[in-house]
């Protein structure tokens, strides 16, 4: 009999077997009870915040510390997606959260308000700041405003490989010191670094518990953990060597430095004198001398800090003590530091004037008069340096941002080579060879999934078909058994795995790949211009390449549209994009049975009407508003990270898996009843007037058109189980006419349910039903008129 013991009491007796064989003390009683005592005492939990800039990085740190243990959903009442997750790091439980990247604190959007509102109201313990080597000015901009937060904070100074190859290093001992906070470098994409964060705040928790007797006792057996093997879930790799514990980084930023390791033991560096993550099994010391300066250990010094202190301009921070002072006596700041409160009171900042007022509901005459006085504060300041508030204070965040760039920033090179990124980069913003690489790699990606969909799919056909044979000859293929386990069952999963999977992880895995090396911005760069014509936005290019893959992450990544009705336009546009499930149709339906050639042309005829529709909205908006500009940030290109890709793969289409296939096993099953009972004709008998006087399709058809608003891939799979039941093939149950037909009213008519549900989560049920019956208009009427030229072609034929 084998018995499994929970980890809490394996682990527990893994310390205990190191306490006895350890144990010098002749007081062992009294050292094994405080030890029993810390060994039982509760995991602590750690809320920590990632906060940063759009693209720096954020999003990657926080899938390496997380893991699968995230969620994703949006803020309460908010439209912006919100990622939690948690990590077990040794003794340690945090829970993480990603909040939206942002440029600033100011309440200009969405996103600045939920990531402000988080860390004002909800008090993380402490906030990683992601910050880019190569933008460093940029995101210190940011990272100045967070300091008026008083939040404990970590910075992950990200990208730095990125920083050296253009022939910088930083001083990050002296960036640490400026700012007065830890700081950690990081190479997110390959996951270095990146729990050393971790360490950094395990190491600062402790120190705060140093003058409880029960915590020393606990610090003191605390030495001998580096002979215990961790207990960390969603980290990296550990490996020991003869007690030994090494960090390792990539071959470019190791080197076998024994004078460093002889200068600056590891005592010294205390975020690394315990449970240290392991990279590799070689024996190499951590030193990268070649980025960081000779005395970047001093980094790790763990005391506690308290921050960075921002002194602006002696103007401002005049005008700013005058406002503290007339807060502290009046009015309660609304769970805001008042030194923010001041400075955003100066900025004036609606959101922060808003949440002052609902804190003092008695006081709204003291309000008005603060506010009159900060205003006559900003009016003066104004007239002072000739420029608008908003310009002053800017001005002076970067000020300091360059100052610190110009103490810690070291040129190692005056010559930068130029590299594969900078061609590259060339050729695929060209005005010639720009739109040539786009619509080549559109073209190349579905020739590319049809082939490789097309074979796997020949190969679980003909493997179908093999064993169809053997079990015919164990079972009778006119009984029940064999229809409800052998052709529902095992045929469903057959024609999901088959028909369906190798579309959708290939799209998906191509498409992570294009996101991963930055190409996707230069996209929206790129359609600008022509998006604009059809009356929507260029980044609208972002949730359109996304709905190829699904419509639910593409109506909701349509929300970073500036304006309400560029918001609404990119979701139908983004709504009308034929996904990959309905590319599984295409291909799996037309391109199979019909050729490439008129996949293509159904695609040809999907984009034109999306452009129609646009062009026809843009005719009938009356008002006067133009669209705004294309702000966007063209990081550059690199290398794509296979282990980020495939699990942001596996991430977007484990949904399909998990639910699809169930579903398909369910449906296949109830079809199969409801055709042994003859109760599908009932229901294709009332669809008859649109699917066969209308369309032209078989009557047959109507009850999976019906299912493809579950999820479309249905449309074809349980058709296919359908055909096979009744000994038939598609060539022969259906024209090509209908094939092209029935696949144009699928690619066109209701968005499958979770679409809908998303768009009406994103702008309420009014806008989700007109699209609704927008699209099902839209699908009738092409529908009605293939199904009227293919007549007339027959006649003329």
């Amino acid at each position: 009999m084998v018995f499994a013991l929970p980890p809490q009491c394996i682990t527990l007796f893994i310390k205990l077997r190191f306490f006895f064989f350890q144990q010098k003390s002749p007081n062992i009683i009294y050292n094994l009870m405080t030890f029993m005592h810390t060994a039982h005492q509760k995991i602590k939990k750690i809320r920590i915040a990632l906060a940063g800039q759009p693209n720096v990085g954020k999003s990657v740190i926080f899938n390496n510390l997380t893991g699968l243990s995230q969620t994703i959903g949006n803020w309460p009442g908010k439209t912006v997606a919100k990622a939690e997750g948690t990590a077990q790091f040794h003794d340690y439980i945090f829970e993480i959260i990603d909040l939206p990247g942002i440029y600033s604190l100011s309440t200009y959007s969405l996103e600045e308000i939920v990531s402000r509102d988080y860390i004002l109201n909800e008090h993380p313990d402490y906030i990683i700041n992601v910050i880019d080597a190569t933008h460093l000015e940029r995101n210190l901009f940011f990272t100045l405003q967070l300091t008026m937060l008083e939040v404990p904070m970590i910075l992950a100074l990200n990208q730095i490989d990125l920083l050296e190859e253009r022939g910088y290093q930083i001083d990050v001992a002296k960036f640490s010191q400026i700012l007065n906070y830890p700081v950690i470098p990081t190479i997110a994409v390959h996951n270095l670094g990146v729990h050393e964060l971790l360490e950094q705040i395990i190491e600062i928790e402790e120190e705060k518990q140093q003058k409880s007797p029960i915590s020393t006792a606990s610090n003191l057996q605390g030495k001998n953990d580096n002979q215990l093997e961790p207990q960390i879930k969603n980290s990296s790799k550990i490996n020991k060597q003869k007690g030994k514990n090494k960090i390792f980084w990539p071959k470019k930023y190791r080197t076998h430095h024994r004078r460093h390791h002889k200068e600056h033991p590891r005592s010294q560096h205390n975020s690394f004198s315990q449970h240290p993550i392991h990279r590799k099994s070689r024996d190499w010391n951590l030193h990268t001398s070649h980025i960081f300066s000779e005395n970047a250990h001093l980094l790790w010094d763990t005391k506690l800090k308290s921050g960075y202190k921002l002194k602006l301009g002696k103007e401002v921070e005049i005008v700013l003590e005058k406002i503290i002072t007339k807060i502290s006596t009046n009015v309660e700041t609304a769970n805001y530091p008042v030194r923010f409160l001041a400075f955003k009171l100066i900025e004036q900042d609606e959101e922060s004037i808003r949440k002052l007022r609902e804190s003092n509901p008695n006081n709204n005459k003291e309000i008005d008069q603060l506010l009159y006085y900060v205003a006559e504060l900003r009016k003066n300041l104004e007239e002072m340096h000739g420029e608008q508030i908003d310009t002053i204070l800017n001005a002076e965040l970067y000020q300091i941002s360059t100052q610190i760039v110009n103490q810690t920033l070291i040129l190692k090179s005056r010559t930068r080579k130029q590299t594969w990124a900078h061609y590259l980069d060339h050729i695929t913003l060209g005005n010639v060879s720009g739109y040539i690489i786009f619509f080549g790699l559109m073209l190349g990606i579905y020739f590319t999934i049809f082939r490789f969909g097309d074979w796997v799919s020949g190969l679980m056909d003909g493997l179908y078909n093999t064993w169809t044979t053997e079990v015919e000859v164990l079972m009778d293929p006119t009984s029940w058994v064999y229809k409800i386990i052998w052709v529902s069952v095992v045929g469903g999963l057959f024609a999901g795995i088959g028909g369906v999977l190798p579309y959708v992880i290939s799209f998906f895995f191509i498409i992570e790949i294009l996101q991963d090396t930055g190409y996707l911005p230069r996209a929206a760069y790129l359609m600008d211009r022509f998006m604009h014509h059809i009356g929507v936005h260029g980044k609208t290019i972002i949730p359109i390449l996304i709905g190829f893959g699904c419509n639910v992450p593409a109506v909701s990544a349509a929300m970073i549209m500036e304006t309400e009705k560029e918001k609404k336009r990119a979701i139908l546009i983004s709504s009308m994009i034929p996904c990959s499930a309905v590319t599984t149709i295409v291909l799996g339906l037309v391109a199979k049975n019909m050729g490439f050639t008129w996949a293509v042309i159904l695609y040809i005829i999907n984009f034109g009407i999306i452009i129609l529709v646009g062009r026809i909205l843009t005719k009938l908006d009356k008002s006067k508003v133009m669209e705004s500009e294309l702000i966007i940030e063209l990081h550059e290109f690199r290398r794509p990270n296979i282990q980020v890709i495939a699990k942001q793969t596996w991430a977007r289409s484990k949904e399909f898996v998990v639910m699809a296939l169930p579903l398909i096993v369910v449906l296949g099953i109830l079809l199969q009843i409801l055709m042994e009972f003859n109760l599908t004709d009932p229901i294709n008998t009332i669809l008859s007037p649109i699917t066969v006087y209308i369309l032209g399709l078989p009557i047959g058809v109507g009850v999976y058109l019906f299912y493809g608003v579950l999820r479309k891939e249905l449309n074809l799979v349980l058709l296919e189980l359908f055909v096979a039941s009744q000994g038939l093939t598609m060539i022969q149950y259906m024209t090509p006419l209908q094939m092209l037909t029935f696949t144009m009213v699928t690619m066109l008519y209701i968005p499958c349910l979770a679409t809908i549900i998303t768009i009406k989560k994103e702008t309420g049920w009014k806008f989700a039903l007109q699209i609704l019956f927008l699209e099902i208009g839209i699908a009738l009427i092409i529908g009605w008129i293939m199904h009227g030229l293919g007549l007339l072609v027959e006649l003329l034929l």
